[in-house]
């Protein structure tokens, strides 16, 4: 038996005493600062135990290995002296920590260091805690059932924000839920792989995204409030997501989204408040079932640079009883294109428009006449977003009257709403309880102006407007307002009759396509396509015929083309005896950029702890982070990557694709090459099809595999005693299966990759794990 410190015997025994004189199995004990060592105190308790700290500061990293419950009495102090994470919960189920301030992790993003770090410890309670100068926050891996409650959150603000870490991460910890937590100055808060999660009643400021979500199905978001952030939230690759009672405010970073919807099916969504950003609504290929339609009602849009933005191809998204005020465009699309498909009336009850001139002679309260979105100037804004410099302005008044007055200029109406409603419709949303009550006034003054306004016309009862607004508060973003390096004309890539010869023979054949601004385009063929004949055209290192413009400028007769390019190549060529940090010191000198920008761009890809290692001592992922890293030394607007993940295992392929989806959420342009169909419906919003150096297709991810009839790969991780019964199994339900190595190798639709998965385990055999493998072209 171990030797015990008379001190922590006599907390042993006192812990007995106490759990002797109580009716309860579990013992509760209350450990003195000055007189223990925490960590002993935390092996010695029982699963089940109640350890109780009074005030004072414990310094130190420390891990819990039992079920016990960990409360502090006054507000002890646990500093792990800005080193390590300071609270570490390994594979233990049912741990509560309650009633602490947790403060100073380390600053290291590849050890994820952190305030409270679980891992495989379900049914986790973290409630009424203040975590304050850590790196991320609260960290929760594969602990389903948990429950983070009540916590105020903050970060190491003195970081640049791509340093930081996230304020909370949830990662597969199925119907986990986050309530009544205040959040700020942190990176994100993430949840990946979480279905059954519910998200309310959190106020969540200051922050990058204020709430980022992946592959979560069957959510409930309601009652939040995120504000100020680069990006309320973007939420993406989910399905059946019910969004209703929170407010999306002055989120105004370089994309500026309330709310981003990608790739998500089912999302239902009411009395929402979006006020103040730059896009108060983004739609990208959600829904992306085409047996699926989504529906939004009671939300209010107010004073948004745009109100709802969708890319063209987005349908089956239906609008009613929605109040879209005084918004500069209440409806806008990301490029040119057709907008059908979408529907702004339902069962004959449209949505509220500040500006329908329209009459309601029958007193029903729905206008006589459709609401009809029908705007020269909002028309070209849409295909040339420069022109947003020229909104309100005498320019686009002229540009607009001319086109009412001469019907030959008048545009194609962009859509109509057959029953627009004479009365806005307030949402019923209520203010969390933290919230800072003084901008009510502003807000509820601009609300009572457009009352007065409605009311000249016999439309509106201004006391009932007014009670509704009492509902609302957003206040002024403390973000700062960074002014896009793009100049130029729109879009941000354009070819035009490109052809490129090597002798006799013609690697790029007349091809023309163009690029918006924020959008990702892949280019997709086999090899010798012509993909990579583009990209050197793009870049300027190959001559060619045809015209090519990036960010306005001309590629051939044009250097600044070249500077608003970040280029990523698939063979990298950096000197191996360099460090990461003098590699990027050198190409910021030849880009003439600051030194200072260097700390800033390997935070960005996080290699932050591996700068003054040699190139040669990086392994391929942290090689191809360094290489993204160069390219976005100057900040350019536009990415371009040659098969930027070809050499790289299945981890490094995952973590890069996650850091280009950071840059394209925050507004860069990409257009990448490409083998992989997962990469491509993950990161894409359009793909081009070349064939012998032709524009063969030109399509959406989710469309790629049926139209070229693909198929994957899925190499199945079996134990050796069943490995054969699941060959047997998987050929006599049809699939073409063989042996590879410790497992089997599947043949798969895109749009069925776990079949075999499911057949396996409906018979009781275990797969251990799987992976996706190159898809066949």
């Amino acid at each position: 038996m171990k030797h015990l410190s008379l001190t922590l015997l006599s907390l042993i025994l006192a812990a007995f005493i106490l759990g002797a004189a109580s009716p309860a199995s579990s013992s509760a004990f209350i450990l003195p600062p000055s007189s223990f060592n925490l960590q002993s105190a935390l092996d010695a308790a029982q699963p089940g135990d109640t350890v109780q700290l009074p005030a004072g500061v414990y310094q130190g990293n420390f891990v819990i290995r039992k079920s016990i419950n960990l409360e502090g009495l006054d507000w002890p102090i646990l500093d792990g002296g800005n080193h390590g994470t300071v609270i570490t919960i390994e594979n233990t189920p049912d741990v509560t920590i309650r009633g602490l301030i947790i403060r100073n992790t380390g600053i290291r993003l590849d050890k994820e260091d952190a305030g409270i770090s679980a891992y495989g410890s379900p049914r986790l309670w973290v409630e009424n805690n203040r975590l304050e100068n850590t790196l991320f926050g609260i960290k929760v891996k594969d602990s389903e059932d948990s429950r983070i409650i009540n916590n105020i959150v903050g970060a190491k603000a003195d970081l640049d924000v791509a340093a930081r870490g996230d304020s909370i991460l949830i990662w597969y910890s199925q119907n986990s839920q986050l309530i009544g937590n205040q959040i700020s100055h942190g990176r994100d808060v993430v949840l990946w792989y979480n279905n059954g999660a519910v998200i309310r009643d959190n106020i969540i400021v200051d922050n990058r995204y204020g709430l980022h979500f992946m592959y979560c199905d069957d959510n409930v978001v309601e009652n939040n409030r995120l504000e100020g952030n680069s990006v309320g939230a973007f939420l993406m690759y989910s399905r059946r997501l019910i969004l209703r009672h929170n407010i999306f405010a002055n989120n105004r970073g370089p994309s500026g989204y309330g709310i981003g919807l990608k790739d998500l099916d089912g999302v239902e969504a009411s009395d929402n408040l979006f006020s103040g950003n730059r896009v108060g609504m983004y739609f990208d290929n959600s829904p992306w079932s085409l047996d699926v339609s989504q529906h939004f009602t009671r939300n209010a849009f107010t004073y948004n640079d745009i109100g709802l933005l969708f890319a063209p191809s987005v349908k089956r998204n239906y609008f009613s009883r929605n109040s879209f005020i005084d918004n500069a465009e209440q409806v806008g699309l990301t490029t040119s294109g057709t907008f059908e498909g979408n529907g702004f009336s339902v069962a004959g009850e449209g949505n509220f428009w500040s500006d329908y001139t329209g009459y309601d002679a029958d007193g029903n309260g729905r206008g006589d006449l459709p609401y009809v979105s029908k705007s020269l100037f909002e028309n070209m804004m849409d295909k040339n977003p420069a022109l947003r410099l020229f909104q309100l302005s005498p320019a686009q008044q002229a540009i607009d009257l001319a086109a009412r007055a001469f019907p030959i200029f008048q545009p194609q109406p962009k859509f109509s709403d057959d029953a627009p409603l004479l009365e806005p419709v307030m949402p019923a949303v209520s203010v969390p309880s933290a919230a800072p009550t003084w901008p009510l006034a502003v807000i509820a003054l601009s609300f009572l102006a457009l009352a007065v306004g409605v009311i000249a016309t016999g439309k509106l009862n201004i006391l009932r407007l007014a009670s509704c607004v009492l509902h609302f508060t957003p206040h002024a973003s403390r973000l700062t307002h960074h002014t896009p390096r793009t100049t130029g004309s729109m879009p941000m890539i354009s070819i035009t009759n490109l052809t490129k010869k090597f002798g006799q023979f013609t690697a790029v054949d007349n091809l023309s396509f163009e690029v918006a601004p924020g959008e990702a385009v892949a280019l997709w063929g086999a090899n010798g396509a012509g993909k990579t004949t583009v990209i050197r055209s793009l870049l300027g290192l190959l001559s060619a015929s045809g015209e090519l413009r990036v960010n306005g400028f001309d590629v051939l007769k044009e250097g600044k083309a070249r500077a608003a390019i970040g280029y990523v190549p698939q063979e990298l060529a950096f000197y191996d005896d360099l460090s990461a940090r003098d590699t990027l010191l050198f190409y910021a000198r030849l880009k003439r950029v600051p030194a200072a920008r260097i700390d800033a761009a390997l935070a960005e890809v996080g290699l932050v702890a591996h700068g003054a290692k040699p190139v040669a001592a990086l392994s391929g992922g942290m090689k191809q982070r360094l290489a993204l890293a160069c390219a976005l030394l100057a900040n350019p607007p536009i990415l371009v990557l040659d098969e930027p993940t070809s050499n790289l295992d299945t981890v490094a392929r995952d973590e890069f694709i996650k850091l280009l989806l950071q840059q394209k959420v925050q507004g860069k342009t990409l257009l990448f090459t490409s083998h992989r169909l997962e990469e491509v419906e993950a990161l894409a919003s359009r793909v081009l099809v070349l064939d012998s150096g032709k524009l063969a297709l030109t399509c959406l991810p989710a469309e790629l595999a049926g139209r070229l009839g693909l198929r994957l790969t899925l190499k199945l991780i079996i134990p050796e005693p069943v490995r054969d019964n699941a060959l047997s199994l998987l050929h006599a339900a049809g699939f073409t299966a063989s042996r590879n190595g410790i497992g089997l190798r599947v043949d798969v639709l895109p749009t069925a990759k776990l079949a075999p998965v499911q057949a396996l385990l409906a018979e009781k055999i275990e797969v251990n794990n799987f992976e996706l493998e190159n898809s066949q072209e």
